[in-house]
């Protein structure tokens, strides 16, 4: 999630922020908001029903506070300039329920202005001969669970459209659930349109377990040992012997590691994740809590395979490979530890998050591509993006 300024003292202008928890709120999956039931649009008779699954990072998330009301725990305003950062580590019952798509964050109007899904998500509610709803869900849990509530919510969109599938749309971690739900279940999608999705993992996640990544100017709200809690990141790497990316790792003499990510121990002996010294996870996961996590992830991955014998609905694939994308990543040389070295890392042709290479579904998928030249977390952001989701609909 990316934030322009066109000013450096944009900041000053307080004042004029804003927050999200303003509007009424929506919660959860159903019909895009805006979009009536009946009589504000086109008969639903003549509309293609479309469900949009969005990826990590991309639904609001609340939990309840002592008085029962909920607060926003992602992403208001406040919390991207760093004067909140809600604890979002993944725990049994912790209350959280989930939102809207996120569609935009405002710090500052006309400063600082962050378009995450709104682009698209207003072409859908504009667009009359489509009837569009929205998948959001909690992206820090097993993508196992929420595939399956994707899969029940497919059936009451088909069921609420006179038993037409809907076209399924998923972007990057959503196309992951989307593929899931088609292989158990191919009948419950008409087409299927798969934007920047990392079907064969990468090694790019694994900055955000070492060094975190920072959300506007808060470095906290989803700092490396809090996104190590999550199950749903251990689903972006790969597996052995399968048709996931290969040899991600190399020592600093350039030789492969064999490194397997779905075991614990591999990742406290090479210092990765939670066991990095950078990360300063105090204490890290035992090796039994954490290798639970890694058998979730790996049972989602597991359903990713292809199944012999279904018959997929039509699929286009949306992605880019004009930008340097990590590829390869290596340690610093260090006797006493293993210090990795993101900024000199391999990098390969992607779209900036996901390679090239990454977003090519499983070989018994056909499909049909689209290059775009827009980064990972704008490729829906991209109007020629929407002309070529257009024209595939009414193929």
């Amino acid at each position: 999630m990316k934030f322009h300024t066109n000013t450096s003292a944009g900041l000053i202008l307080l004042s004029f922020l804003f927050c999200s928890g303003q509007k009424e709120r929506t919660f959860g999956p159903g019909l895009l908001k805006n979009v009536g039931s009946e009589g504000s649009r086109s008969t639903v008779a003549m509309q293609i029903p479309l469900v949009f699954v969005p990826g990590y990072k991309g639904s609001e998330l609340f939990r309840k506070n002592e008085s029962g009301s909920l607060d926003a725990i992602w992403l208001t305003p406040w919390q991207a300039l760093n004067f909140s950062a809600p604890d979002l580590t993944l725990r049994k019952n912790d209350s959280v329920q989930v939102g809207e798509v996120l569609s935009s964050v405002t710090l500052i109007p006309f400063l600082i202005d962050v378009k995450v899904y709104q682009p698209w998500l207003q072409w859908l509610s504009t667009s009359v001969r489509i009837r569009p709803y929205v998948f959001p869900y909690d992206w820090r849990k097993d993508n196992g669970e929420t595939s399956l509530a994707l899969e029940a919510f497919l059936e009451k969109v088909q069921k609420e459209n006179a038993g037409v599938a809907p076209v399924l749309v998923g972007h990057s971690n959503g196309g992951n659930l989307a593929l899931s739900v088609i292989n158990r279940r191919p009948n419950l999608a008409s087409k299927v349109i798969f934007v920047g999705v990392p079907f064969r993992g990468g090694i790019g996640f694994m900055e955000d377990l070492i060094s975190g990544v920072s959300t506007g100017l808060n470095p906290e709200i989803t700092s490396a040992c809090v996104v190590s809690s999550f199950i749903s990141v251990y689903t972006f790497f790969p597996r052995e012997g399968s048709f996931d990316t290969k040899e991600l790792l190399k020592d600093s003499d350039q030789k492969n590691i064999p490194f397997r990510f779905f075991n614990a121990s591999d990742w406290e002996k090479y210092e990765l994740g939670p066991y990095s010294h950078e990360a300063h996870c105090e204490p890290p996961p035992s090796l039994k809590e954490f290798q639970s996590r890694l058998d979730l992830a790996l049972s989602f991955r597991n359903s990713l395979d292809p199944k012999k014998g279904n018959q997929y609905p039509p699929v286009l694939v949306v992605h880019a490979k004009n930008r340097p994308t990590m590829r390869v990543l290596m340690p610093e040389k260090n006797p006493d530890h293993w210090l990795w070295d993101f900024k000199n890392a391999q990098r390969a042709p992607g779209d900036g998050r996901v390679t090239f290479t990454s977003s090519i579904p499983p070989d018994e998928i056909v499909y049909q591509s689209f290059l775009s030249d827009a980064e990972h977390s704008s490729l829906l952001s991209d109007p020629k993006v929407w002309e070529r989701i257009y024209s595939f609909l009414h193929e």
